[in-house]
C-alpha cells in the first residue's frame, strides 16, 4: 500500500495545476457548447429570402399591418360648353393641370359629373341658352387616368334623358370607373352601391401589398325635391356591415351657406350611418358642420366648369385618409372586394353571409382648395386661395371637433 500511495499521490505543486487544467478546461467545454446553441438559434430566426416569392412570406406577422387608403372627392365637373369649345378637340386639355394635386399620392379620385356621357351633339348656344349638357365619350380616356370613382347623382345627369343616362352608365363601365348615384332618388337600386376601394396592405417591414376594401357609397340627388320615406334609409343595411360614404346634391345656388334643408338631409344620412358625408349642388363653396362627431362638408363647389365669378371659380376638394389594423376579417373583406368592382354587385350579400364585422376605420380629413372657370385649366389653389377655402368651411373649428 505504501508503494501505491507513492504512485498515485501528487504534491501540493501538482494538484495546484492539474486545478487550473480541469478549470480551463470546463470553460472551453462551456464556450464550444455555447456557440453551437447561439449559431443554431440564429440560424432558425433568420430568413434570408432567395426569391421575390420569400419576400412575400416575410410580411409582418396580421397584428403587424394596417391596411390604409388616401381619397381625393372634388366638385362640379361639366365636359361642355365652354370647356369642350376652348379645348378645341384637345381631351386632355382641361386636365392638363390635375398633377398640381400630386394624383401619385391618392388611392382613389371621385368627382361629381354633371353631364351625361353620349354620342349626342348639343350646340354650344343652346347649352348656353337651354342649360343642357352633354359630355362626348372621348373626354373618359383622360378622365378615368385621374377618376376612378364618380357620382352621377345631380340635376343635369338627365339632360338626354333615361337613354342618355343608361348609356353613360354603360360608358363609365367600359372605362372602368365605379359608378354611384342617379338623377332620380327613387331608383334606389342606384343611390348605393359597394365600391372596391383601393388600398394598401403595409406590414411592419414597410411591404406593401395592393387590395381593395368593399365600402358603401350612397349618394342622394334632391335638387327638386325633398326626401321621400325609405330613400335615406335605404344606406342603413349597408351601414349594418361595412362603412358608408355618404354624397348629397342639394341646396339653393349660389350661397355661401347651407340651407335648412341641406343640413336635415346631411343629418339624415349621418343618421343613417354614413362616417361622413359630402354635398354639392350650390356652385359655391359653403360652410360644415360636425353632427354625432362626423363631418359635413355642405358644398364643395366647382372643379371643372366654366362659370365666371369669383365664387364659381373656387372648389373644396375633401382629402380623406383611412386606416384599419390587419385581422382575419379584413382579410375576408379584401378577398370579398376583388369582386367590387361590378356596378350592381353582390359583395353586400357575400359579406353577409359570411358573417363578416363592420370594419372600424379610423377617418382624417384635410381641405384642398382648387380654381377653375373659363378658359382657366382647374389647378391646385394657391395659399391665399387655401386660406379663403379654409375659412368659409369653418376648418378651424371642424378640425378642433373632430380631434385632428
Amino acid at each position: 500500500m505504501t508503494g501505491f500511495h507513492k504512485l498515485y499521490t501528487l504534491d501540493g505543486g501538482s494538484r495546484k495545476r492539474l486545478s487550473v487544467l480541469l478549470i480551463c478546461l470546463v470553460l472551453a467545454v462551456t464556450l464550444i457548447v455555447t456557440f453551437v446553441l447561439v449559431s443554431k438559434k440564429v440560424q432558425t430566426s433568420t430568413t434570408i429570402p432567395s426569391s421575390p416569392q420569400a419576400v412575400q412570406l416575410t410580411l409582418a406577422p396580421e397584428e403587424e399591418r394596417t391596411v390604409q387608403g388616401r381619397y381625393l372627392f372634388s366638385g362640379t365637373i361639366v365636359l361642355a360648353r365652354a370647356i369642350e369649345k376652348y379645348a378645341n378637340g384637345d381631351y386632355a386639355q382641361p386636365f392638363s393641370k390635375l398633377s398640381t394635386f400630386e394624383p401619385e399620392k391618392y388611392d382613389g379620385w371621385m368627382a361629381d359629373l354633371e353631364c351625361p356621357v353620349t354620342y349626342n351633339n348639343v350646340s354650344y348656344q343652346k347649352q348656353i341658352d337651354d342649360l343642357v349638357f352633354n359630355c362626348r365619350p372621348e373626354w373618359l380616356p383622360n378622365y378615368s387616368q385621374y377618376f376612378n370613382f364618380v357620382n352621377l347623382s345631380n340635376n343635369h345627369s338627365n339632360n338626354m334623358g333615361l337613354d342618355g343616362f343608361l348609356e353613360t352608365q354603360n360608358h363609365m363601365d367600359e372605362a372602368g370607373v365605379q359608378v354611384v348615384g342617379n338623377y332620380d332618388p327613387s331608383v334606389v337600386e342606384d343611390d348605393c352601391e359597394v365600391m372596391a376601394l383601393p388600398v394598401r396592405v403595409i406590414g411592419a417591414n414597410e411591404k406593401v401589398e395592393s387590395g381593395e376594401l368593399p365600402v358603401a357609397f350612397c349618394a342622394f340627388h334632391y335638387f327638386f325635391r325633398l326626401p321621400r320615406a325609405g330613400e335615406i334609409e335605404t344606406e342603413q343595411k349597408y351601414a349594418k356591415i361595412m362603412p358608408v360614404f355618404g354624397f348629397m346634391h342639394i341646396g339653393v345656388e349660389y350661397l355661401p351657406t347651407a340651407g335648412v334643408d341641406q343640413v336635415n338631409v346631411g343629418h339624415a344620412i349621418i343618421d343613417s350611418g354614413a362616417e361622413f358625408v359630402i354635398g354639392n349642388s350650390p356652385h359655391w363653396v359653403q360652410n360644415g358642420e360636425v353632427y354625432m362627431g362626423k363631418p359635413i362638408f355642405y358644398s364643395t363647389g366647382n372643379f371643372m366648369f366654366d362659370q365666371l365669378d369669383y365664387e364659381t371659380q373656387r372648389g373644396l376638394n375633401v382629402d380623406v385618409s383611412i386606416q384599419v389594423g390587419y385581422d382575419d376579417n379584413i382579410k375576408k373583406w379584401l378577398e370579398i372586394g376583388r369582386n367590387c368592382k361590378v356596378r350592381r354587385d353582390n359583395c353586400l350579400e357575400l359579406a353577409t353571409q359570411q358573417g363578416l364585422k363592420k370594419p372600424k376605420l379610423k377617418l382624417i380629413y384635410a381641405p384642398i382648395a382648387s380654381s377653375t372657370g373659363n378658359r382657366k385649366v382647374t389647378q391646385k389653389g394657391d395659399a391665399v386661395l387655401q386660406a379663403s377655402v379654409e375659412e368659409r368651411l369653418g376648418w378651424a373649428s371642424m378640425s378642433a371637433q373632430l380631434g385632428q
